[in-house]
């Protein structure tokens, strides 16, 4: 779970359209760390300057991917002049097991961001991580999730069409911002899969998804029926 140049171009992106105005407390869906991909990026500068914070100082740790050791994503919110939370089963500030945890009350309706950024793909009970960010989120606050819809195989639990979000956003009447659904590399069938009649790669896509909740209602997981 990491925030690269992409995520930030989003978030960019979501700020120039004033979707982000009176934006001051974030929640990470899942406790976040910072790529070395993003220390090295422009787009942390555009977006310290958009945001009205300061560039912060962030060591690389000279890995493609995150390690233990690489920065965690609140120095980034905090860059940006945000005050930030994460949600995670260990080592998150707020302790919940999407699972089956319940957000304390301190915290429901206090946060006008809640960000997913591939967490709830390894979450089993999906009805309760999405009940978590809703009861999270503030009146008028947004949820955007970064999202695997298909083809990533060895990835977590679940890919999600884009008719969930369309039948979540109806069940819960929030508004939906954004629906984007972006190609990416094709994966290698991981070992324990081959043999079995499928390919040995396969093409992948991403679901960036911003929704808007409206008011106060309890969180109502939808139906395919």
């Amino acid at each position: 779970m990491a925030y690269g140049p992409f995520f930030l171009r989003h978030i960019i992106a979501l700020k120039r359209r004033g979707l982000l105005d009176g934006c001051r407390r974030v929640v990470e869906i899942g406790r976040q760390q910072i790529n070395d991909r993003l220390i090295a990026s422009p787009e942390l500068d555009e977006a310290a300057a958009l945001f009205g914070g300061s560039k912060p100082e962030l060591a690389p740790v000279g890995a493609p991917t995150v390690m233990p050791n690489s920065p965690p994503g609140e120095l980034l919110w905090s860059a940006l002049g945000l005050q930030s939370k994460s949600v995670d089963i260990d080592g998150g500030d707020i302790r919940i097991d999407l699972n089956n945890g319940r957000v304390p009350w301190r915290y429901r309706g206090v946060f006008d961001l809640a960000v997913n950024a591939g967490t709830t793909e390894h979450v089993a009970n999906q009805g309760n991580a999405f009940a978590a960010i809703h009861d999270l989120v503030r009146d008028g606050g947004l949820m955007v999730h970064q999202l695997p819809a298909y083809g990533n195989i060895d990835h977590g639990f679940f890919g999600y069409q884009p008719k969930f979000f369309h039948r979540l956003a109806e069940a819960n009447e929030y508004e939906l911002a954004e629906l984007t659904l972006l190609p990416q590399r094709e994966f290698d069938l991981p070992d324990y899969l081959r043999g079995q009649g499928l390919p040995p790669r396969v093409a992948s896509a991403g679901l960036t998804i911003v929704m808007r909740r409206r008011d106060r209602r309890k969180f109502v997981m939808p139906i395919d029926a």
